[in-house]
């Protein structure tokens, strides 16, 4: 925790010191989470990175997987046919460049 809690950083870095600047960045950060901009600007408490996209990656891997496969065999995938939706999904010469 020591790269997210720095107890020696001086009173001039916080809130209302001679070093301390706002930016956009730190209102952003207020208007998303106060509590947070406090923790940070007040008592030098950075906030915690957020999660990587990793499970929206690896749903998007796997679809685009999935419907490769459908359109190797030119067929419609079955959520298509369930809900009605009269396509197929589509092969261009260009579609990797734009898809990967």
């Amino acid at each position: 925790m020591s790269e997210y809690y720095n107890p020696n950083r001086g009173d001039s870095w916080n809130y209302g010191g001679k070093n301390w600047k706002l930016s956009r960045s730190k209102i952003d950060l207020f208007l998303e989470c106060p509590r947070c901009f406090y923790l940070d600007n007040k008592l030098g408490v950075k906030r915690v990175p957020g999660f990587p996209f990793s499970i929206n990656s690896a749903v998007d891997y796997l679809l685009k997987q999935e419907f490769d496969a459908f359109r190797v065999k030119n067929e419609q995938h079955p959520l298509q046919k369930e809900y009605g939706i009269d396509a197929r999904p589509m092969s261009h010469a260009e579609l990797n460049e734009y898809c990967r």
